[in-house]
């Protein structure tokens, strides 16, 4: 469901459930917008701890990730990063947030105090999340893949629905 944001909006963010937005474009490219804003919602989440991400994502800010939401469609199958991260987060409630956390910062520390977590006790919970990953979340190679693993998380949770 694609919601209205945007300064006309009655709704706060935080009352938004999930929203792609398309680009301002003239009335006759308004189908292209469309299509757009529609492939901005597969990467939207609901917010929550066990789905932590953007409730709203722009359309024109996707970038190389609008192309990798075209090739993955319903039927794909979720890669084995994907499959990690969902084992992960059903072995303890804090893990997706955590782990969103550390993959959208821009330092452990900063991480560390959106989750108002004390950074020792962040340094646990990756130590036990590298475990169950089978990779190192906290060098920049690992982080991109993390950041992937939760952008195809996002695509295979919400598929490509037909335009109404």
């Amino acid at each position: 469901m694609i919601e209205p944001v945007g300064p006309s909006s009655a709704r706060s963010p935080q009352q938004v459930r999930r929203a792609g937005v398309g680009p301002a474009v003239p009335v006759l490219d308004l189908p292209a917008s469309w299509a757009a804003a529609r492939t901005a919602l597969r990467l939207t989440a609901d917010g929550t701890e066990r789905d932590p991400g953007p409730r709203v994502v722009h359309a024109d800010e996707l970038g190389g990730l609008a192309v990798l939401a075209a090739a993955v469609g319903p039927d794909t199958e979720p890669v084995p990063d994907v499959r990690a991260l969902d084992r992960a987060g059903s072995v303890a409630p804090w893990m997706l947030a955590t782990l969103h956390a550390v993959a959208v910062e821009p330092s452990l520390r900063t991480a560390a105090a959106a989750l108002n977590l004390h950074h020792s006790t962040l340094q646990d919970r990756l130590t036990r999340a590298e475990r169950l990953l089978g990779w190192n979340v906290r060098d920049p190679q690992g982080r991109l893949r993390l950041q992937l693993a939760f952008a195809l998380r996002r695509m295979h949770r919400h598929p490509e629905s037909p335009p109404r």
